[in-house]
């Protein structure tokens, strides 16, 4: 069928078939806001009520991150769970178990951050790694000057 339409309210334009208003709106070259009116008929209906399918398909769903706003990044549980080890690395004696896999997780979670960075989490692994190397520092000159308190 052939239709008159109007995109602005003022102006008439066609007739014009179907198919290629439908693909005006679908290229969005045509609002779809456009009235339009059927060769021989009375009355304008928006464009929408002639379109057997959606002309515009509906914008991607935008990628949302965190819903705590990075505070809590538990889409980066790496870097999350190096965050606590690290903390918990400093304990002393126990704190060396901790350390170690602080320091790893917090370089995994650098790099799940760098592949996706919608996840937040940067911060939490930088405490994870920074936390993890200082307790293995210093757990290793604790262990260090034991071993040398023990040769004199």
């Amino acid at each position: 069928m052939d239709y008159y339409f109007s995109a602005d309210g003022v102006n008439t334009q066609g007739p014009t078939p179907q198919e290629d208003l439908a693909a005006r709106v679908a290229q969005g070259t045509l609002p779809s806001t456009t009235q339009v009116c059927a060769v021989g008929g009375q009355a304008w209906q928006p464009i929408s009520s002639i379109l057997s399918a959606p002309s515009v398909p509906p914008p991607p769903l935008p990628q949302v991150g965190d819903a705590t706003g990075g505070v809590i990044p538990y889409k980066n549980l790496p870097a999350l769970i190096g965050y606590y080890l690290g903390i918990f690395g400093l304990i002393p004696f126990i704190g060396l178990l901790l350390a170690i896999p602080a320091f790893i997780l917090g370089i995994v979670g650098l790099r799940k951050r760098k592949k996706n960075p919608i996840i937040k989490g940067s911060v939490h692994a930088w405490i994870g790694i920074v936390l993890g190397f200082i307790s293995i520092a210093y757990h290793s000159l604790f262990i260090v000057a034991m071993v040398m308190s023990r040769k004199h």
